[in-house]
């Protein structure tokens, strides 16, 4: 079973599906026993969906506005 520091390491990993069947399996065991892992992955998950909303012209981005929008989805 992967430990709480390998799915950190895979992170974007599970969150862009780029993981063989037998990584996915051992993700799926760990999420299913691990609620700080669960929420570390769901975090990912909106961090990148948030991002992936921003326009992409060079203007400075502001991290607390999207700070403020992750944790609003989050609850």
């Amino acid at each position: 079973m992967l430990t709480c520091k390998e799915m950190s390491e895979l992170g974007s990993d599970i969150i862009d599906d780029h993981l063989g069947l037998r990584t996915r399996m051992d993700v799926f065991m760990h999420l299913g026993m691990c609620p700080r892992c669960r929420r570390y992955i769901k975090q990912l998950r909106l961090t990148s969906q948030v991002l992936q909303q921003l326009p992409p012209d060079s203007a400075p981005v502001d991290a607390q506005a999207i700070l403020d929008k992750v944790r609003r989805h989050s609850e």
